[in-house]
């Protein structure tokens, strides 16, 4: 046996915007993370992103679309690009499990009075998961309380990744089968 073996994948990789890029490394147990994600990324970004640079994993946890509706793209285009990335993602990763975080209701989109766009993407893809992928509701923990977002509205609190990791550490570990 040679040093020169490529290293193991990671448990987890994951890819998309603040939310993920701010949550920095999940405490999830011994699960070995690898966070990708890139402040201010649209799904655009990600569906043309060389995806190729994303290091090799079992489990790939996407979280993107919020952005798309700051800058104005319709859900249709939205969820044409989710499905276009995770399609890529299914491609370029063909052994791993692909997981999607819905978008989150927040302060900052309720008062643009963004939540009704955000209802109709969050349902079209939890009713489109399936084999390609698994649906992650992520306002099942954070149901839109003031108390776990920045004063901007948008951007979750640390005490907000606290409780995340508290609640996504056994749901995660059952989706990944630890």
């Amino acid at each position: 046996m040679t040093n020169n073996a490529l290293p193991m994948p990671y448990d987890i990789s994951m890819i998309g915007s603040s939310i993920f890029e701010s949550w920095g490394t999940p405490q999830w147990g011994q699960l070995s993370i690898s966070n990708q994600a890139v402040r201010s990324s649209k799904t655009d970004f990600w569906l043309h992103h060389d995806l190729s640079t994303i290091p090799d994993a079992h489990h790939i946890l996407v979280y993107c679309g919020s952005n798309d509706l700051i800058f104005g793209n319709n859900s249709e285009q939205i969820m044409a690009n989710l499905h276009g990335l995770i399609t890529n993602l299914s491609v370029q990763f063909p052994k791993s499990q692909i997981g999607y975080f819905s978008i989150l209701n927040c302060p900052q989109k309720q008062a643009a009075k963004q939540l009704p766009i955000i209802e109709q993407i969050n349902t079209h893809m939890r009713q489109q998961a399936g084999k390609q992928y698994h649906y992650f509701e992520f306002n099942d923990a954070v149901h839109n309380q003031s108390k776990w977002f920045a004063d901007d509205g948008l951007h979750l609190t640390p005490e907000a990744y606290q409780m995340l990791n508290e609640f996504y550490q056994p749901v995660i570990q059952k989706w990944i089968g630890y």
